[in-house]
């Protein structure tokens, strides 16, 4: 009896013993097909190839690093989704775009941004004496843009290069139009989201040349974060940068803009209709410059507007001889909300008269309360019987080239016999803040971002910056915008 249970027990310890050097070796050549099983990649789903050109229906993968061409329209299908790799290119032919019914996801870096664009452009970003839209290929609209149709759920864009958008919506035959409620001869926006249940998302990216707005949120509306992004030259004889509409809820913070048409950061409360909530932007630590020249329509804003009932919070922007500044205007049934302490805090730099002049907008139905946190204080240069509703004219002398912000490399004034509107471009110029600018140490933190969306590495934001205690989005600790 003995005898026989220590032999069981020795094939047991055998047995036990075989047992582990499977294992072993099975872990160990796991280990060298994937080096780590926990930071194993598996391939991507349905690759996209790139030796022929695109059409008509796609989803899948864009591999990185490839080129691909685009020769109609594209629609990723409702339930789809299309996934864009770092480094990939995609260049649109024949005035084509985008139509996304499922998802979008692209998804660039830092060291390998993703490039959606037209055929070959000139590109041409110093200061043009005499500078004409008319003239300036940033404006060709050479193919449409992306259009989220109501059910996108999702429109992800990190470490994005969008550029020379705004063919006309219904060219080819295209049915881009009807997604955005345009008409076939419109030109397209070049990005358009109406998802009021979806997820917009435009962060550390670029839009360069549109034929009119870089961004709409409409139809009804959705959630949106679009931050740390730059933009340039957006519209050519109007349209709006950032314009969110009814239903649009979300943050636009530490974003840059320079030579817009219009507005750089526009909310209006249009299209609202039982179910769709009310628009709500939260405007922080936005860096404007020489914006509203081009709007051939008078009294259209030129920095940030509100309108139509639209709220929000606006804070800490940094706002350098534009048209006019921040916008409240007349029609919003809840100005109340806005006057409660939700607004201030914003710095202006005037090279003229005509400039000081506007910083409270002297135009039909402006409503705009002075706030003595901005930057220079109004109440130093207003009358003391200013009336504001509605805005009056008065004498900005006093504060005409007071406070030079004082960029790395950007001159104020403005110097070269160059007027505001010929600078549209960043070029060679550094928007960043010496040591000693007065914007640094005057923001205002005391108030958080709305948060809407859900911080994911893809399906949501990267990182909500916190409000930063500098004006502008370049913050002087190195946080914010990284397009340096």
């Amino acid at each position: 009896m003995r005898l026989a249970m220590k032999k069981i027990f020795q094939y047991s310890g055998l047995i036990a013993t075989f047992i582990l050097i499977v294992l072993s070796i099975s872990c160990n050549k796991l280990s060298n097909d994937n080096n780590d099983i926990y930071t194993y990649t598996p391939p991507p789903p349905k690759p996209i190839s790139d030796s022929t050109p695109l059409s008509g229906s796609i989803s899948g993968t864009m591999l990185a690093g490839k080129t691909y061409q685009v020769t109609a329209d594209i629609y990723v299908n409702a339930g789809d989704s299309l996934v864009i790799q770092p480094g990939v290119k995609v260049v649109f032919l024949n005035q084509s775009g985008l139509i996304v019914k499922g998802n979008l996801y692209s998804l660039g870096t830092k060291e390998n941004p993703i490039w959606l664009t037209g055929n070959v452009v000139t590109k041409t970003d110093a200061p043009t004496i005499g500078f004409s839209a008319a003239k300036d290929s940033a404006f060709s609209g050479v193919w449409k843009g992306v259009f989220g149709d109501v059910t996108c759920e999702y429109m992800i864009l990190k470490w994005t290069h969008v550029q020379y958008c705004g063919a006309p919506a219904g060219v080819n035959g295209s049915s881009a139009y009807l997604v955005a409620g345009l008409s076939a001869t419109d030109n397209s926006y070049a990005l358009y989201f109406s998802n009021g249940k979806g997820n917009f998302v435009f962060e550390d990216s670029w839009i360069y040349g549109t034929v009119d707005d870089a961004i709409r949120i409409a139809g009804s509306g959705g959630k949106f974060a679009i931050l740390r992004s730059t933009f340039e030259r957006c519209g050519k004889n109007g349209g709006d940068i950032l314009n969110i509409k009814a239903g649009g809820v979300g943050d636009m913070a530490y974003n840059f803009f320079i030579g817009g048409a219009t507005n750089s950061l526009k909310a209006a409360n249009s299209g609202i209709a039982p179910g769709i909530p009310n628009c709500e932007a939260r405007v922080y630590n936005n860096t404007i410059v020489n914006s509203g020249y081009r709007q051939t329509k008078t009294g259209r804003g030129g920095s940030i507007n509100y309108e139509n009932g639209a709220r929000g919070q606006v804070f800490n922007n940094l706002m350098i001889n534009c048209k006019y500044g921040l916008r409240l205007n007349s029609n919003v049934p809840d100005t109340a909300y806005m006057y409660n302490n939700n607004y201030g805090y914003n710095y202006y730099w005037a090279d003229s008269l005509s400039v000081a002049n506007q910083i409270f907008p002297y135009v039909t139905g402006a409503v705009t309360k002075p706030v003595a946190t901005d930057l220079p204080n109004p109440f130093s240069y207003l009358p003391a019987n200013y009336k504001y509703v509605p805005d009056v004219a008065y004498d900005g002398s006093k504060i005409v080239q007071t406070g030079n912000p004082l960029f790395v490399n950007y001159p104020v004034p403005v110097t070269g016999g160059y007027r505001l509107q010929d600078i549209t471009a960043i070029g060679n110029f550094k928007f960043s803040l010496q040591p000693n600018s007065p914007c640094i140490g005057k923001g205002f933190t005391g108030f958080t971002p709305m948060k809407e969306i859900p911080v994911d590495v893809k399906y949501g934001v990267t990182e909500y910056t916190p409000p930063g205690s500098d004006i502008g989005c370049y913050q002087f600790n190195g946080r914010g915008n990284q397009h340096y």
